[in-house]
């Protein structure tokens, strides 16, 4: 029998306790968030919120010029940044630890192809931006490929950052993932080793799995010719700093049938994620949850964040309990409780290894779509969705069609409202939550359409684009940033201004002096834009792109 002495005995209870776990509040004694409204700038869709370290927030959205705003007061008042470009597509915005700001977009002015990615980086608090190269964007000494530098057409992509310790933003290490208009619709990632000045050739998730890893080939069968990026994060703190996690939506193989990505027509109810240790070379995938055939996650977009120890979490609405009786046909039939789409949350309390089964948020009964999250420690979790108080009927693969159902349910003056969650407890066996109704007049009315591009012009409203987002501010205090075409027509922040705040480590790299900053004057609201519509294919051009990738997706099949 081996003997312990009482000093090897306690240096294992020191390193047991040094060692990082996921142990959420077993109690709460929480006041609820309460809310203000403010108005970030004109009307545009699909806004984007980032706070860094101090607390300043940066929202862009689909706009003109401005289209990048800031916030020093916890967005009671926004002021417009220098646009980077003012020719915007699907946008984003982030900061790394030393508060310098990565901007994206598609389909910018920037280069030739139509449908590509762009990065943009500002070390002087939006004042200037700099472009950043592609491994193919100067051929020539033409740019045809932009950021992304992929030879097919490129979408919804994102960006994150990481400053490894003791580099500076100049060295800091920046993802650039989204997916394509390719033969198998795959998930990318380009990496910049130098600060977002200049990014390498974009490196195929599909066909950098690890072959071991047991959900491989689930993943990629489950990606077939359809991919919905959700997010790029990096871990920032904890015991897996570095790593780079991607997520993003999948359905299966039917989506042959029913037109891939060019319709999003089909059920996607896989939700994804991926993570790199070796700064993107190569990935371990997981299925972190399935939700079944019939049962849609995509209305439109999931949303993913990660604690501040690096566990990841999801956030999505689905029609988790469809089953036959629903359907979009019966106009006159209203629909009941079992068809309609709720807000959903589950997360890995292990980075990734393992995942819950999803919890539900809301309580209430009605349609609930547009999800956002950002979360604290670890089961500190702050969520926001948009809710209309009727059960919208869809069809069987979760999809609500525009005229299709009863007016009551989605016609023209249909409310919506943004609602948001708390809870500090979501590792316990029941997690308690906290909800309140946050607009308290409409932020739109009438149909919101969940068929991405494939959302039929005149037929439909896709005035919101694809999402709302959130985020923490140096506090945990929420910023939740979304479109209001209804009551306001403009972009607004419901800012936390009382309850209680999540707790969580603010990841800061010193960075030298702040440059000086001209001051800008507060958000004038600029000229109306249109309302976005989206990207709209015709369909003969859909026809003709399911043809094109249907021999490169069945052999990809069998292969899997």
């Amino acid at each position: 029998m081996r003997v312990v002495s009482v000093r090897n005995l306690l240096i294992a209870i020191f390193a047991l306790a040094a060692l990082p776990s996921f142990v959420p509040p077993s109690t709460v004694a929480a006041t609820p968030p309460t809310y203000t409204v403010h108005k970030v700038g004109a009307y545009g869709g699909e806004p984007s919120i980032w706070s860094d370290s101090r607390g300043y927030l940066y929202s862009t959205y689909l706009h003109g010029d401005p289209n990048i705003l800031r916030s020093t007061d916890h967005g009671t008042t926004w002021q417009p940044l220098k646009s980077a470009d003012a020719s915007t597509g699907d946008d984003c915005i982030v900061a790394d630890q030393a508060n310098k700001l990565y901007w994206c977009n598609l389909a910018g002015s920037q280069c030739i192809h139509p449908l590509q990615g762009d990065i943009w980086k500002s070390i002087d608090e939006g004042q200037s931006w700099t472009y950043s190269q592609g491994a193919y964007s100067n051929v020539g000494g033409n740019n045809p490929l932009c950021t992304s530098s992929d030879i097919f057409g490129v979408d919804r992509q994102w960006v994150d950052t990481y400053i490894k310790p003791g580099g500076t933003t100049d060295n800091a290490t920046v993802y650039f993932f989204y997916h394509d208009f390719s033969a198998q619709s795959n998930v990318y990632v380009n990496v910049s080793h130098d600060g977002g000045k200049n990014f390498d050739a974009p490196i195929d998730l599909m066909t950098s799995f690890d072959p071991a890893a047991a959900d491989t080939v689930a993943v990629e069968t489950a990606s077939i010719c359809n991919t919905i990026p959700t997010a790029v994060r990096t871990v920032k703190n904890g015991p897996h700093a570095g790593r780079v996690y991607a997520a993003w939506l999948a359905a299966d193989a039917t989506s042959l049938a029913t037109g891939c990505d060019f319709s999003q027509a089909q059920a996607f109810h896989n939700l994804v994620v991926a993570w790199s240790d070796n700064d993107g070379v190569t990935w371990t995938p997981r299925i972190a949850y399935d939700g079944g055939f019939f049962h849609d996650a995509s209305s439109p977009f999931a949303s993913f964040a990660l604690d501040d120890q690096g566990n990841p979490y999801n956030a999505f609405t689905m029609n988790k309990d469809w089953d036959q009786t629903c359907t979009s046909t019966a106009v006159s039939t209203p629909q009941t409780p079992n068809c309609e789409s709720d807000m959903y949350v589950n997360y890995s309390p292990d980075a990734g290894a393992t995942w819950t089964t999803p919890v539900k948020v809301n309580t209430d009964t009605g349609t609930h779509w547009f999800p956002a999250i950002a979360v604290g420690q670890p089961g500190q979790v702050d969520v926001a969705w948009l809710r209309s108080p009727y059960v919208i009927a869809t069809d069987a693969n979760g999809k609500q069609h525009p005229g299709g159902c009863n007016p009551q349910e989605c016609g023209a003056t249909v409310p919506w409202n943004l609602f948001a969650g708390q809870t500090l407890n979501l590792g316990t066996a029941n997690p308690t939550w906290s909800t309140t109704q946050v607009t308290t007049q409409p932020m739109h009315e009438g149909d919101i359409c969940n068929l991405g591009i494939a959302c039929p012009p005149r037929f439909s409203n896709r005035h919101l684009a694809d999402f709302i987002s959130e985020t923490l501010d140096e506090n945990g205090c929420a910023h939740i940033n979304f479109a209001d075409d209804k009551t306001a027509n403009q972009v607004s922040s419901a800012d936390q201004t009382g309850g209680t705040c999540l707790t969580h480590a603010v990841p800061f790299v010193a960075a030298g002096p702040t440059p000086s900053v001209t001051p800008l004057p507060n958000t004038s609201g600029g000229s109306a834009a249109p309302a976005w519509t989206g990207i709209a294919l015709p369909a003969a051009v859909v026809l003709a792109l399911v043809l094109a990738i249907l021999p490169a997706a069945r052999r990809r099949l069998r292969r899997g």
